[in-house]
């Protein structure tokens, strides 16, 4: 199996369309085609069932494809490497991101980071899912910046910092008037069980914020009114901001959003103890990382202790 043939393979699957396939790999269908019929036949069996336009790997096309991916992951370790070689300078630089941590966080890390190595792209893939899974999945990228409240196991990681999960209300609220100082606590401290009867926007329990929010509930014994799941950080701060309910959200993000909006709104500090989250950079255990990617980390440390602290 050579590496090009591997990619083509997994372009394949991925898509299970051979044009979006053939799209994504900068070849024309007939071509792709083409490869893929001789590539059967010189197996002797078919690697895809064909239902209508779309392609499934058979048995022995998952089998495939596990084997593939190891062959274009060191390829593009052998590529990255190569690159960091000779050019030194000269290279790409994937990063996975939830859309509102990109929002408030990069910006500033890479006006500087493009004056050190100019000739480095860097691609931003923005998700409002949990973006963890692509850094297990995914071999085209080389970072995953998101927030965690437990440690990954499975992978190596950076921490790039921490800061408070908050309580976003509408100013309008009656209840802001219940919080009050607190030692330890960067914002007004209210009590969460005074939000018993308040309808909640929550993220789902997959993503790290709404992970939180069940902890909390359980914690202080609540089964609150959950008007609405969603998995879009921006959609939960703007919804509480307008009054539809309480939101929590990581400080970072309130602060961003609240400059944009019109309407007035607080964000207070929750829970018995002060929650925190742990910003991190994650990547696969023992894959290379450039220099420039190790820059990159770098920068983005002390510009998140310039605006945090």
């Amino acid at each position: 199996m050579e590496l090009k043939e591997a990619r083509y393979i997994i372009a394949i699957a991925r898509e299970k369309n051979i044009s979006k396939a053939a799209e994504t790999l900068f070849i024309s269908q007939p071509s792709l085609s083409k490869y893929l019929k001789n590539l059967e036949q010189q197996l002797g069996t078919r690697l895809f069932d064909r239902i209508g336009s779309s392609y499934y790997p058979t048995y022995l096309g998952e089998r495939y494809i596990h084997y593939a991916e190891k062959i274009v992951e060191y390829g593009m370790e052998w590529d990255i490497e190569l690159d960091d070689i000779m050019h030194q300078n000269h290279g790409r630089l994937n990063i996975a991101i939830p859309i509102m941590l990109g929002n408030s966080l990069i910006g500033p890390a890479l006006l500087k980071f493009h004056k050190l190595y100019p000739h480095v792209t860097v691609n931003m893939m923005e998700e409002v899912n949990f973006v963890a899974e692509h850094t297990l999945t995914d071999h085209t990228v080389d970072l995953t910046i998101y927030n965690v409240h437990e440690f990954p196991t499975d992978l190596e990681y950076q921490v790039i910092g921490k800061e408070e999960m908050v309580l976003v209300l509408s100013a309008d609220n009656p209840l802001a008037a219940f919080a009050e100082e607190k030692e330890g606590f960067r914002y007004p401290w209210i009590d969460l069980s005074l939000l018993s009867k308040e309808p909640f926007i929550l993220l789902y329990p997959d993503q790290n914020t709404g992970g939180l929010a069940l902890k909390l509930f359980k914690d202080y014994g609540m089964d609150p009114n959950i008007l609405l799941h969603t998995r879009n950080s921006q959609m939960s701060i703007c919804l509480a901001i307008e009054g539809l309910g309480a939101a929590f959200a990581p400080e970072s993000y309130y602060q961003y959003l609240r400059k944009r909006e019109q309407k007035g709104s607080v964000c207070l500090s929750i829970g018995k103890e002060r929650i925190e989250n742990t910003l991190i950079a994650a990547y696969q255990k023992n894959r290379y990382l450039p220099k420039y990617a190790k820059a990159f980390l770098d920068i983005l440390v002390d510009s998140y202790k310039q605006t945090h602290f």
